[in-house]
């Protein structure tokens, strides 16, 4: 009976000791696991920043897309107004202005 009493205080003492242990641990580091809500909301946190973060993408992509037609028909009009404004002075010094 003697043992047993001193295993349950030993056992007791071990306990506390983990709980001291564990509680230092979470003050120094955060907590070692989630709970499960915790995790779940943290799990909806995350998938809906990756929907937002896909539909930002797409029309990034869309822009930058948008952007590089642009850029070449700017390109394209810079050409052809080179060619008018040649082909005007040809007019002017024909007509003699």
């Amino acid at each position: 009976m003697e043992e047993y009493k001193k295993l349950e205080t030993e056992k007791m003492a071990l306990e506390k000791a983990l709980r001291d242990k564990e509680e230092l641990y979470q003050k120094q580091k955060g907590q070692k696991y989630m709970k499960r809500d915790d995790f779940r909301q943290y799990a909806a946190n995350l998938r809906v920043k990756n929907n937002q973060f896909k539909s930002m993408k797409k029309a990034l992509d869309e822009i930058k897309a948008e952007v590089t037609v642009l850029d070449r028909t700017k390109n394209i009009l810079k050409e052809r107004a080179g060619d008018v404004d040649e082909f005007l002075h040809n007019l002017e010094r024909k007509k003699g202005i």
